[in-house]
């Protein structure tokens, strides 16, 4: 009996990847837990393994194309098992039609002043001809009719029939560029424009005096680094801090859902982490069970994997609040958006030496920019202005942490 290899859990609301690459090729041979293909959904990249040992007789998916959970990637063959083309071809047919018979049949009309065509063609189909740039009317043109399936604009891309009216005029051949948007890219984009549509934004600014947390750096850091092999930087006193503020402000530790706020009596927090292709939220699970040099190796260890596209489906879903610095760029202030389904969000940015009075007089201090998204429907202004100030107030006498952690 022929084993299929299928798409695994990819994590929390996370339905659709992208077969990036296979690991190996058809007619090879492939040991139990071996990987044999990679999946990028727009998080993490994830690993698909055999589950037994066998011969690699089919792949259903190629490269490039789209699945979901579930869905059969390929076929292997047993050990000393005779699977005919024949019978490969059939399984992988009936892959393929069950995808499109599953998904949701549109139909669409040509724009007015046209003549009217309904178009009738599956999800998938649609999604990859809008990537392409493919007129979907020329494909209904050379086909009796039907329904368009995604093998159908494949072989139309096959043609190399360029899309009427998709290039840019001639002017401007060379001057652009069109890059199609990577699945995190387009996920990133989706997130952001619901978090905005979903949730009214308000942004307060605090300004925090960072003396008292860069002299503990300053003293500490060689014997963290000799000691416990982790770099000491801000971030891990601004979670704590965080984390500390949430335990007396719990709205701002809350997600909406319904009619209802959930306060949650947990505290994992998503800390913003740059990559190559955008932006990726790893979440430090219990972040109030952890103290500074513990939550400074989880930090290094969750952005390195982050990088790698090697974060486990678990690491970067249930934050219940969320951490941006966009100060390692540079920034001096900013207004995050809110990483739903948060409430609020925390920015920190550049800590820059500014003058300022204390007890009248002008003194030099590395300053620091808070600011705190938050969503108006769970945290009025008051609520959030005491939390920023309460971080604010962690920050500048560090030794709380200890106390109240």
């Amino acid at each position: 009996m022929p084993v299929v290899v299928v798409v695994p859990p990819l994590g929390e609301s996370v339905v659709e990847a992208t077969v990036t690459k296979w690991l190996k090729k058809e007619g090879e041979r492939v040991e139990r837990d071996e990987p044999v293909a990679e999946l990028e959904t727009e998080k993490i990249s994830v690993e698909v393994t055999a589950f037994k040992g066998g011969t690699l007789a089919k792949i259903i998916v190629l490269e490039g194309e789209k699945v979901q959970i579930g869905q059969k990637l390929g076929i292997i063959a047993l050990e000393g098992e005779e699977i005919s083309q024949e019978e490969m071809e059939r399984l992988a047919a009936l892959e393929r039609e069950e995808i499109e018979k599953k998904a949701p049949e549109r139909v669409e009309r040509a724009p007015a002043g046209r003549e009217i065509e309904e178009i009738k063609a599956s999800p998938a189909a649609r999604r990859l001809a809008k990537e392409r740039g493919v007129d979907l009317r020329e494909i209904t043109r050379e086909r009796a009719g039907g329904r368009i399936t995604e093998k159908d604009v494949l072989e139309y891309l096959e043609k190399e029939r360029p899309a009427p009216g998709k290039r840019p005029p001639a002017v401007a051949e060379g001057l652009e560029e069109r890059v199609p948007l990577s699945p995190m890219r387009r996920r990133i984009a989706e997130h952001m424009v619901m978090s905005k549509r979903v949730s009214p934004h308000v942004t307060t600014v605090d300004e925090a005096d960072m003396s008292a947390v860069q002299g503990l750096i300053e003293r500490y850091r060689p014997l963290v680094e000799e000691r416990y092999g982790t770099h000491l930087t801000y971030l891990p006193f601004i979670i704590r801090a965080a984390v500390n503020a949430l335990k007396e402000y719990p709205a701002a530790n809350s997600s909406i859902e319904g009619e209802e706020i959930v306060l949650k009596r947990y505290y994992h927090i998503g800390v913003a982490v740059a990559v190559e292709e955008g932006l990726i939220v790893p979440v430090i699970k219990r972040a109030d069970k952890k103290g500074i040099v513990e939550l400074s190796r989880e930090l290094e260890g969750l952005a390195l994997r982050a990088r790698e596209r090697k974060l486990t489906p678990d690491e970067v879903v249930g934050s219940t609040f969320s951490i941006t610095n966009a100060g390692v760029f540079g920034a001096l202030l900013s207004t995050p958006i809110i990483n739903q389904p948060n409430v609020a969000i925390l920015g920190v940015h550049k800590v820059v030496e500014r003058p300022v009075v204390r007890k009248g007089e002008l003194v030099v201090r590395p300053l620091m920019y808070l600011c705190l998204s938050f969503d108006h429907r769970a945290i009025d202004g008051r609520e959030a202005v005491l939390f920023l100030g309460r971080v604010r107030e962690y920050l500048e006498e560090p030794d709380l942490l200890l106390l109240e952690g």
